[in-house]
């Protein structure tokens, strides 16, 4: 059995990875939760494979494994985990694009390995299939039966009975693992995934409102990521993710009201290595809180509904950027000649797409699925318009006239380009919206603290 070494201090991708790789690559994995632990490892113990997160506790984890593994003359594959292009390459690293991208993961693993479809459905795992403690520890109840050892007859625990205290008690003891029916494994990761949800929520929830701006932004970004991953996973996962876009939206609102400067919430944005639109959304965000503030019916409910509706405005798109993370405006993603036609066709129609996975939430903020719709200015949500229609909602055109004054910015922080000036900037714009109602609203992103 393959030894893979995990290294991440981040709790939810924890159960993530842990579980995913043990029941699809069955292979024997070792989490630490810092560089300096799987140093230590390293020096002792046989790693056939690392994977880490990008950065862990602010170092870029390639850099310091890679340095270590030369100077002791070791030659291990690394995964690095993050918003990178995904395939890089560089002496044994390989990127994956997104950390929740858990099939993209196990992808380039099993490749490393030499582990293949066939293989493992020659595997013969027997009646009862092994589950690691480590991997359990983040379960309340039991997603299925189990048992003590592959032999037993006797549960452990049985079926949604909690597991929490059981399974505290094994690891304190030094157990390794437990075992469940081998049909029940597949069940085992999707509890995890639902696990995932419910961990990413009430870190949301639980957030106070002291809480540094960064530890927000790490937490939405994890939400974020998470429900990306997800798009296409089980009804039942997608239909939970409202609990994560709800819980944003409050903590999104916090960050725009503590936040001083918009460029001092961009510098901890990148130093985060965040994904463009996760940094467009919430420097959006921003913006917009601004322009509601100072409208006279301009209230909290307004900055909440619009925090939802830019959780979920791209999120279509998200995929597209991990794929190629030198996209960046999205009039301009059309013109990108790597596109496949199914990428275009998202693209398009992107907004309706969101609109229709929101449409069905039970506790969907009134009209957030129109905003979602709006937010080029198409009534229908495909495409992207030339000249603003006078009809759309007010909240539609407060998030048109931030997005595209957050693209003005972005391209002022481009290399070679002449720094942001507000006051050449709402010409522009009061140029390309034309309407009364609009400029009446552009204007007031003089208000914006830079």
């Amino acid at each position: 059995m393959s030894n893979i070494l995990v290294v991440s201090d981040n709790e939810s991708l924890n159960l993530l990875y842990i579980m995913n790789l043990e029941v699809y690559l069955n292979i024997k994995v070792i989490l630490v939760k810092s560089l300096l632990e799987a140093i230590e490892y390293l020096k002792k113990d046989k790693i056939d494979i690392i994977l880490s997160l990008d950065l862990i506790n602010k170092e870029e984890s390639a850099v310091v494994l890679t340095k270590f593994l030369k100077s002791y003359g070791k030659n291990i594959p690394i995964i690095i985990s993050g918003n990178q292009k995904e395939d890089a390459l560089e002496e044994d690293i390989y990127y994956t694009a997104g950390k929740f991208n858990i099939q993209a993961i196990l992808k380039r693993s099993a490749k490393i390995l030499g582990i293949t479809a066939k293989k493992m459905s020659e595997l013969n795992i027997g009646s009862f299939y092994p589950i690691s403690i480590e991997s359990l520890k983040g379960l309340s109840k039991a997603p299925c039966h189990i048992y003590p050892t592959a032999s037993a007859h006797k549960f452990l625990v049985r079926q949604d009975d909690p597991m929490d205290e059981v399974i505290s008690d094994l690891a304190s003891k030094g157990v390794p693992q437990v075992f469940v029916s081998s049909g029940d494994r597949l069940v085992m990761t999707n509890k995890i995934s639902l696990t995932l949800i419910e961990k990413i929520t009430e870190s949301l929830n639980n957030l106070e409102a002291t809480a540094p701006i960064e530890k927000k932004l790490q937490v939405l970004s994890d939400g974020y990521e998470f429900a990306a991953a997800n798009l296409f996973s089980s009804d039942e996962i997608k239909k939970q993710m409202q609990e994560i876009a709800s819980a944003a939206a409050r903590v999104m609102g916090d960050v725009a009201r503590d936040s001083t400067q918009l460029k001092g919430l961009l510098a901890i944005l990148t130093s985060n290595k965040d994904g463009y639109i996760f940094t467009h959304s919430m420097i959006t965000s921003y913006v917009a809180y601004h322009l509601i503030k100072n409208l006279t019916w301009g209230g909290e409910g307004q900055v909440e509904k619009i925090n939802f509706v830019l959780f979920f405005h791209d999120i279509f798109l998200a995929p597209i950027y991990l794929k190629f993370p030198e996209l960046k405006y999205e009039t301009e993603i059309l013109e990108f000649n790597l596109l496949n036609d199914k990428e275009r066709e998202t693209v398009l129609n992107h907004a309706k797409l969101a609109a229709e996975l929101v449409v069905g939430y039970k506790r969907c903020p009134m009209g957030a699925d129109i905003l979602i719709k709006q937010h080029h200015g198409m009534k229908r949500g495909k495409g992207f318009i030339k000249f603003y229609m006078e009809d759309l909602s007010p909240l539609s055109k407060i998030f048109l006239i931030a997005e595209m004054y957050v693209e003005e910015f972005f391209k002022s922080q481009e290399v070679g380009a002449a720094p942001f000036n507000r006051a050449a900037v709402i010409p522009k714009l009061i140029s390309e919206f034309k309407t009364p109602s609009y400029t009446k609203l552009v204007q007031s992103l003089v208000n914006v603290p830079l």
